[in-house]
């Protein structure tokens, strides 16, 4: 009986096969039911995993009923006695070509099925069948009878007549072997493939002259006369016997297993040679002097590490087990043993193995930092042990800590606005993370130094480690002190360069410190560094750090940090006494051009009240471009002006100083429309090559009969905000012209409101309510939000509500300038 060809992925697949759907029929018969009929487990899945065709035969051969499997997918961890990540394998291959393996699941039969799946079409993602290994019969079967699936099958079937001719092939045999159909066409193995196909033919003749399948035959070879490549192949062949029980042919089943056998070479290839690396590491685990141990699965030890405890000084006893765990420094100990724990956890459930930590171990030289690294061990994908080392990085790492405290100490020291407040902030910087005590002594700079003579002074800054006993007199930054000449930090601040003094305290050198000595004994202080700060070539101070308790005591290698931080804070010192120089100039000038408004009884307006508040960006030297106007016009008007010169120094100041006396002189001298100032003020200071980037609004109140008039013209400033008496508050419209500098001859406009009674006008530089990252624009709704939550102050505190209450993060100048009318 000849095969009959049928394309599995045109039947309707979408119900239990016992109830299809109507479908097309070849040569008279449905193909669902063709399927039904076949003596092989028929399956298919859609893209999901889920089960689309379930046959009787698949029914008979697992024990899962169409019921149970169909429209249920074997991917979901609810699918048990099943290895999901085989499955999930499976099924992924599946998808994008043939694959032959065993089922990877336990099934209610406890048969054990092979599984040969491809990809289909459309909706069908595989299709496949089940066949039980131990029977032979049900092969033969299922190829002869397989009509409906021919084409679309996953492995290469071809059929020969009793002759061995080629009379048939599907197209998994062409994309295994190569050539066509039409050049097999008639002829026999042999012909086609030469000495492969010869003993190919053995197979298929022996399965003819005994009229029994024989299954699972291996041959490799090269295919097409030798002329393909190297492949190997499992092959299934049996009788195909015609209705009368003549035999009519021999059927052939084709498995393509090469790159399977290549794998399975690849990997008894891979497991050779890790077996050999194996060996030569723990060789060189052996031969080395660094601490190297290997610990069980569970993470404990049981193997004695001789190079481990000659670094902590453990008896083998102490050792073993989690013994190792107790030479870890207590702070860093329960560290360790979670990260241990973790990894030990992963590795064991077939995770990513690798253990790495830093941590500190006791020594011979004291607590020293150390490496930890460990990786599994494994056979056959089963835990065997753990192989680590403990490397010495206290040098590597005491090295980076010492540019990390000097990185912290700059910073700090550089923010700082004053001689005391830099030293206080060097000292916070590197407690605790360099001294357990860090000590300011300023010099009284009348003394002269010599030799031989004790040092006197004021003490300055003290800091200790939270823990330690209250340091004598550390509160008391007005208290005396005198050191002997002996003392390190006479030595220091007499030569002008740092001192180191291991071990305890000498009691000769602290006698005028009683108090200071007997702590320092009580805290265990085992070394100490000093270093002079120096300001005109004078030294005017001296640093002292303190190491105690466990902490590692200090060496000469410390010497170069703490000379790098004398320098920070001998430059700190300098530039704390130039800041209050500058700083005197800078409030000077602030103050000349940011005047008070004028008072109620002043401006000549009935009913206004006028409030500003200035909050400068740079605090050095506390001025900035940003700046207010508020003065009375001879004509009685009252002019307002609100200004932002680009920048943060005193060159914007001054810009800002000559823009702000140039345009009073212009706004007083005429009496013309705001706009028309502002036009008057870019051209005269662009032909004088005086303006910046420069953004301002000028206006003045004036009376109309008995309304209030806010006039203004707008060049590229941020738009005032009107506040009415019921509390409600808004942006005024209106035109926003080019900004003072870009093109002086154009054309500028004024708008005009009238200010009701009890509404607060306000004007404002955008450091008030610019953000960095404002996609949505909340920064003005969040100003508006802020005006009205202010409008039952008083105007002084209604600007101050104003400025504190911002949430601008550009750290610009801001200026508020508020007009109430009553």
């Amino acid at each position: 009986m000849s095969p009959a060809p049928a394309d599995v992925h045109n039947a309707r697949m979408t119900g239990p096969l016992r109830r299809p759907a109507p479908e097309p029929a070849r040569h008279g018969v449905p193909v669902g039911g063709v399927v039904a009929r076949l003596p092989a487990g028929i399956f298919a899945l859609d893209a999901h995993g889920a089960v689309l065709l379930w046959s009787p035969e698949a029914e008979r051969l697992t024990g899962w009923g169409a019921g149970e499997a169909l429209g249920r997918s074997g991917l979901r961890p609810e699918r048990r006695p099943v290895d999901l990540r085989a499955v999930r394998e499976m099924f992924a291959a599946a998808c994008r070509s043939r694959v032959s393996l065993p089922l990877p699941a336990e099934v209610p039969t406890g048969r054990s099925l092979w599984v040969h799946a491809g990809p289909g079409e459309g909706e069908v993602a595989v299709v496949g069948i089940l066949q039980e290994q131990a029977d032979a019969q049900a092969g033969a079967e299922a190829f002869s009878l397989l009509d409906a699936l021919w084409q679309n099958a996953p492995v290469g079937l071809a059929y020969f007549d009793t002759e061995l001719r080629y009379r048939r092939v599907n197209s998994a045999v062409t994309a295994i072997d190569g050539g066509t159909s039409d050049e097999r066409d008639g002829r026999t193995v042999e012909e086609v493939h030469g000495e492969t196909g010869g003993r190919i033919g053995e197979v298929l003749r022996r399965a003819l002259a005994e009229d029994a399948p024989q299954t699972d035959v291996r041959v490799t070879g090269r295919l097409w006369h030798g002329t393909g490549p190297e492949q190997s192949w499992v092959i299934n062949c049996y009788p195909v016997h015609g209705s009368d029980g003549s035999i009519q042919g021999v059927g052939l089943v084709v498995s393509d297993i090469t790159e399977a056998e290549r794998t399975r070479r690849e990997l008894a290839e891979v497991a050779t040679a890790r077996e050999q690396l194996l060996r030569r590491y723990r060789s060189l685990v052996d031969a080395t002097a660094s601490a190297v141990w290997i610990r069980e699965p569970d993470g404990s030890a049981s193997e004695d590490s001789p190079s481990f405890r000659a670094v902590t000084g453990q008896s083998e006893a102490e050792y073993r087990g989690w013994g190792f765990l107790d030479a870890v420094h207590p702070d860093d100990r329960e560290g360790k043993r979670e990260g241990w724990q973790a990894a030990v956890a992963r590795a064991g459930s077939g995770g990513p193995g690798g253990f790495e930590h830093v941590h500190r171990l006791r020594t011979a030289r004291g607590w020293r930092w150390f490496r930890s690294r460990a990786e599994p061990v494994r056979e056959d994908g089963r835990l065997l042990e753990w192989v680590g080392t403990e490397t010495d990085i206290d040098d590597e790492r005491r090295s980076r800590h010492r540019l990390d405290v000097l990185a912290g100490a700059t910073l700090a020291v550089n923010r700082a606005l004053d001689p005391e407040t830099e030293l206080l902030a060097l000292a916070d910087a590197v407690v605790p993370e360099f001294a357990d005590l860090c000590r300011v002594y300023l010099v009284d700079e009348q003394d002269g130094l010599e030799p031989g003579r004790a040092v006197h002074g004021r003490r300055s800054v003290t800091r200790a480690r939270e823990g330690l006993p209250p340091v004598p007199g550390g509160s008391d930054r007005s208290a005396r002190f005198e050191f002997g000449p002996g003392h390190p930090l006479a030595r220091s601040v007499r030569t002008g360069q740092p001192e180191l003094e291991q071990g305890p305290p000498d009691s000769a050198h602290w006698d005028g410190t009683p108090q200071m000595l007997e702590w320092s004994l009580r805290v265990g202080m085992n070394s100490r560094l000093v270093a002079p700060v120096l300001s005109g070539g004078r030294v005017i101070a001296g640093l002292l750090f303190a190491a105690c308790g466990d902490r590692p005591a200090y060496t000469r290698d410390d010497l170069a940090l703490v000379t790098e931080l004398a320098a920070r804070a001998s430059a700190a010192v300098e530039h704390g006494r130039r800041f209050q120089r500058t700083r005197q100039v800078s409030l000077a000038l602030q103050e000349s051009m940011l005047t008070e408004p004028p008072v109620m009884a002043d401006i000549g307006i009935g009913g206004i009240d006028v409030a500003a508040r200035y909050r400068p960006a740079a605090a050095d030297v506390e001025v900035g471009g940003d700046w207010y106007d508020v003065f009375r016009l001879p004509f009685g008007d009252l002019a307002l002006t609100v200004g932002d010169v680009a920048g943060h120094d005193l060159a914007a100041a001054a810009t800002m100083g000559q823009l702000r006396s140039m345009l009073r002189a212009l706004a007083y001298d005429t009496d013309g429309a705001p706009s028309d100032v502002l036009r008057r003020l870019d051209r005269v200071a662009s032909q004088l090559d005086v303006t910046r980037f420069t953004t301002l609004l000028h206006g003045r109140i004036l009376l109309r009969g008995e309304q209030r008039l806010f006039r203004w013209s707008n060049a590229g400033h941020p738009v005032p905000v009107l506040l009415e008496a019921d509390g409600t508050a808004s942006f005024l419209g209106g035109a926003v012209d080019v900004v003072l500098g870009v093109d002086p001859d154009r054309l500028r406009h004024d708008q005009e409101i009238t200010l009701p009674a009890g509404a607060t006008l306000v004007l404002h530089t955008d450091g008030l309510a610019e953000r960095r990252n404002d996609p949505d624009d909340r920064a003005a709704r969040d100003l508006l939000a802020l005006v009205r939550s202010g409008a039952g102050l008083e105007l002084q505190a209604f600007c101050e509500h104003l400025v504190t209450g911002s949430t601008a993060d550009t750290g610009d100048d801001v200026v508020v300038l508020a007009v109430r009318v009553s």
